[in-house]
């Protein structure tokens, strides 16, 4: 057992970065009002997670909530859809 990949942590910017690494050139204070982007993973004799969570540091404001409920609703949507079996 081990990590399946190195966590990443990302805020403001750096949290759209795909596999952001932090270095003393990129990276960004948190702030109250930051959001903050943590992605991370086991490897385990069983198989492989990968598990991302969106965390706001304060107070969403009205469009940072209207978008987290858009990529909700997408993911209950996704959840719910019902393939034909003979869907490879």
């Amino acid at each position: 057992m081990d990590l399946s990949f190195p966590t990443i942590s990302g805020s403001g910017p750096n949290g759209a970065v795909i596999h952001y690494c932090a270095e003393a050139s990129t990276a960004a204070e948190i702030h109250k009002q930051s959001i903050l982007l943590l992605d991370s993973g086991g490897q385990f004799d069983c198989g492989t997670t990968d598990v991302t969570r969106t965390v706001h540091m304060g107070t969403p404001s009205d469009e940072e909530r209207s978008a987290y409920t858009r990529v909700l609703q997408g993911h209950i949507m996704l959840d719910s859809t019902r393939f034909p079996s003979s869907t490879p």
